[in-house]
């Protein structure tokens, strides 16, 4: 019995051994990709929602291979995206985020490749910032991409993080303006709990505050650049 089991135990070593050498025998990924989503009208970097959950997905997508599954990623807030694991061929790259239509391209990746794409936004918003002692004025204007397109609300975030979205996680503090292309919003920080009740972090990263403008147009929101102010520390 004792021989039986030894016998077992050495047939099923070399069972797992031969698995393993069979998995090892699989090529690691030996290419890559970056690059950005730009605005199709300006060839700028779209703004968009903070990597993560919230984020924008890019599905790669292999042509003319066995896969059977797409390779997916989050794109950066700052409207660049990377990948430095992918199979040397060729892609479809499809992206669905705050555009008026999916971006869709075919790119080959060949070693790390950079490539860029094009999309058109909702909305381009411009915003800027100005400190007065714990009082921040943030000011902005919208301006859809369409005339047809409706901006029903606009948003006012500032955060004691560098990533800032409409998502709950992703803000300190939002104010809400309606059917408003542009305005200004002040934040008097000494009159938010979130600043007072986070002011160990704020100092630990040197004071520094961010903001944001987004714009809810025909139901998809859009961001503007992320702003960075240094709120003075006693």
């Amino acid at each position: 019995m004792k021989r039986l089991l030894s016998i077992l135990i050495l047939l099923s070593g070399i069972v797992l051994m031969s698995c393993e050498n069979e998995l090892d025998n699989y090529e690691a990924p030996n290419g890559g990709i970056k690059g950005l989503i730009l605005d199709a009208k300006t060839k700028e970097p779209i703004p968009l929602p903070v990597q993560g959950s919230s984020g924008v997905i890019i599905n790669m997508i292999e042509q003319n291979t066995n896969a059977t599954k797409s390779v997916d990623f989050y794109a950066k807030e700052d409207g660049s995206y990377e990948n430095s694991k992918l199979f040397n061929c060729k892609y479809k790259m499809v992206i669905n985020g705050p555009f008026t239509k999916p971006c869709i391209a075919e790119v080959t990746v060949n070693g790390q490749t950079t490539f860029n794409v094009e999309a058109t936004p909702y909305s381009r918003i411009q915003s800027k910032a100005s400190l007065q002692g714990h009082t921040i004025t943030l000011s902005y204007v919208v301006e859809p991409t369409d005339m047809s397109y409706n901006v029903s609300e606009v948003y006012a975030y500032w955060n004691f993080a560098p990533g800032i979205d409409n998502s709950s996680a992703n803000y300190a503090g939002k104010t809400t303006i309606k059917s408003a292309l542009s305005g200004d919003v002040t934040f008097n920080l000494n009159n938010e709990k979130a600043y007072i009740n986070n002011l160990y972090k704020i100092k630990s990263n040197g004071g520094r505050i961010y903001l944001r403008i987004g714009a809810k147009t025909n139901g998809i929101i859009n961001y503007s650049k992320t702003i960075v102010l240094t709120i003075p520390m006693q």
